[in-house]
């Protein structure tokens, strides 16, 4: 039988179904780097949320993590945690807005840890643990957003050009004379992050950056020849591996898109597919980033809560150049939301994550594989076969997998794999058909499909899911017999 390799790759839902379907949820592509080994590819199943610990009963709204210590704002309080025992510490309030808050420090430079939320800022002392009051700020609206630079605190406000800057090494001192504001282009700055020596500011349709000159009066300077056009669509769009920044874009021209960039240049990486679920969403204002790496993979995580009727999460693979889907399955109304992860933190840990409902922690592990618990299903749907409106008949095809993955007792412990089968470019299904991933220790089961049908090779699309909670690795692809059909359907 022949291979079709092109079974493991990312996900491209077309604005039309009928040129390409193709579904990765809760899978990733991954390339096997081996140049000798003759199997290339393979989808791998995404993390799992292992519960560490509950704080409260209210949506974490950021998670932050420096030099061995780790804290979590839950609601309306701020809280230190001990991955160790699994235990957290209060540490004082912050006003809840419901909205994510963002994090500064400054270190052993001045012990603080600055917190932007709820339209204050608060600094904790990080020798004594004592959260102020909300700090007095001479800004006219609201803080969004804060940074740190060079022994400087920087603090976005919010419906304006002004950028503010602290005194040396001091969060709570902001004098009303230290800001900055822009001049070369006019929409209001909406975004503040630091990646190397470079001040990224987004703007609503133009992106700033600036540097530290070193002048004691006014150090932020614009960096030469490094405006660009695209704007940033929310506060909390954006994200950085360190090394580059991420974001949701737009520009005045109202088309929203994925950006990679660096050093001033910034590259396109969403497909038109994504592009199309941007246009989609209803709102954009509240599209939630992050970013972390596992395995030698970087993901660039993007939730968009109003895509679709629940929300829907892209992760984005720096490595891959692809993008595949992360979901929260409910099983009552047997549709996927938004994934459920709302903040993260990389500690010695691990990495750490929030719950965008509830007050819970978790641990994002490769070898957990639920949602606390709670099914994860998992969805591949392959691209079509062929561009030609050609008749054939799928006398088999078979699955590459790991088997023998079977649990030891209970649900899981003879694994299974559904296939269902469209016709007509995804708009009507077969019944799923089971085929076995084998119990703990049958290496040698084989997921495969008989006499599937009379199809056309142009409308033809096969489906697989997994609901079991076992490791599930599928490839290097889809085996497949077909006859060779003639005639019309």
């Amino acid at each position: 039988m022949a291979l079709w390799s092109q079974f493991v790759s990312g996900t491209y839902q077309s604005r039309s179904p009928t040129l390409d379907a193709e579904q990765c949820v809760n899978l990733m592509p991954v390339t096997i780097d081996s140049a000798s080994n003759a199997k290339k590819s393979m989808l791998l199943g995404t993390p799992g949320l292992r519960r560490l610990l509950s704080v409260g009963t209210t949506q974490c709204r950021g998670l932050f993590s420096e030099d061995g210590r780790t804290w979590a704002v839950i609601g309306a309080g701020l809280y230190e945690l001990d991955l160790t025992a699994n235990t957290a510490t209060s540490r004082g309030p912050i006003a809840d807005d419901g909205l994510p808050v963002s994090f500064a420090s400054n270190g052993r430079g001045g012990e603080q840890l600055a917190i932007c939320g709820g339209g204050s800022v608060y600094v904790l002392d990080l020798e004594t643990n004592v959260l102020s009051a909300a700090v007095a700020l001479p800004l006219t609206n609201l803080p969004t957003q804060l940074a740190f630079i060079d022994g400087y605190f920087l603090l976005l406000e919010a419906a304006t050009v002004r950028c503010w800057f602290s005194a040396l090494e001091d969060g709570t001192n902001w004098d009303a004379l230290d800001f900055f504001a822009r001049s070369q282009t006019s929409d209001n700055w909406v975004g503040v992050g630091v990646v190397r020596d470079r001040i990224w500011l987004w703007g609503s349709e133009t992106t700033d950056l600036y540097y530290d000159s070193g002048n004691a009066d006014n150090p932020f300077l614009p960096y030469p020849g490094a405006i660009l056009y695209e704007g940033l669509v929310g506060p909390n769009a954006w994200t950085t591996d360190g090394q580059r920044m991420y974001w949701v874009a737009q520009n005045n021209q109202g088309r929203a898109y994925m950006l990679a960039g660096v050093e001033g240049q910034a590259q396109p990486i969403s497909t038109d597919a994504i592009d199309f679920a941007l246009a989609s969403a209803t709102n954009l204002d509240n599209v939630e980033a992050l970013c972390y790496a596992q395995e030698g993979h970087t993901h660039v995580v993007w939730t968009i809560p109003c895509s679709g009727t629940c929300g829907r999460t892209f992760v984005y693979d720096t490595k891959e150049q692809l993008f595949h889907e992360r979901g929260t399955w409910d099983q009552t109304l047997a549709i996927f939301y938004r994934w459920r992860v709302c903040g993260l933190a990389s500690t010695a840990a691990g990495l750490i994550v929030g719950d965008f409902e509830t007050g819970d922690l978790y641990a994002l592990d490769l070898n957990t594989f639920t949602e606390n618990g709670a099914m994860i299903r998992r969805v591949r749907r392959a691209p079509y076969l062929s561009p030609e409106a050609e008749i054939a008949f799928l006398d088999q095809v078979e699955l590459g997998a790991q088997m023998g993955v079977g649990l030891t007792t209970g649900q899981g412990s003879d694994p299974t794999v559904l296939a269902r089968v469209s016709r007509d470019a995804g708009q009507t299904w077969t019944p799923t058909i089971s085929a076995r991933l084998g119990a703990m220790g049958q290496y040698g089961t084989r997921a495969i499909w008989h006499r599937l049908g009379r199809v056309r090779l142009d409308r033809f699309v096969f489906e697989v899911s997994c609901t079991d909670a076992v490791r599930v690795v599928f490839g290097p692809g889809l085996w497949l017999r077909i006859t060779q059909g003639s005639g019309a359907l």
